[in-house]
């Protein structure tokens, strides 16, 4: 049994850590915990923003998810359950989405987003767009 768990550091992921290690246990699940950068446009920042600054904030953003990542793999490891890593960057729906095909999971497990209204039908939300798109068995926690 192998599970690919998402996680981005918000208490709808953290979460989604705890039930995963819930599930998992007594299947002896091989766990893949993934987290995504988010590519954040240049033209988002002010201008007279420098491409340095760009690439400091950037370089931080990595730094956060590495250290997201190490803390999941340290909570699924004392539980005593195999687990790798995955950092991606770019979309977090899509690269999920591309994870979970790509990869012989059984279960992917993802926290919901409650954006709600008007917003959702603008933007949709992560865990929206992999319960779409994902041809696998998906866990939404909340």
């Amino acid at each position: 049994m192998k599970f690919l768990v998402a996680t981005d550091g918000s208490d709808h992921s953290l979460k989604t850590l705890e039930k995963a290690i819930e599930l998992a246990i007594p299947l002896k699940a091989e766990i893949t915990v993934l987290s995504v950068v988010h590519n954040v446009p240049i033209y988002v920042f002010p201008e007279g923003f420098s491409t340095e600054e760009f690439l400091l904030i950037e370089k931080k953003l990595e730094k956060k998810t590495e250290e997201l990542l190490a803390q999941a793999e340290q909570k699924f490891k004392e539980n005593g359950l195999k687990v790798d890593t995955i950092m991606g960057k770019g979309n977090p729906a899509d690269f999920i989405c591309k994870v979970a095909e790509e990869g012989d999971y059984d279960l992917v497990i993802l926290g919901s987003r409650g954006l709600g209204g008007f917003k959702q039908l603008i933007l949709g939300s992560v865990s929206n767009k992999v319960v779409q798109f994902v041809k696998k068995s998906v866990l939404i926690v909340k």
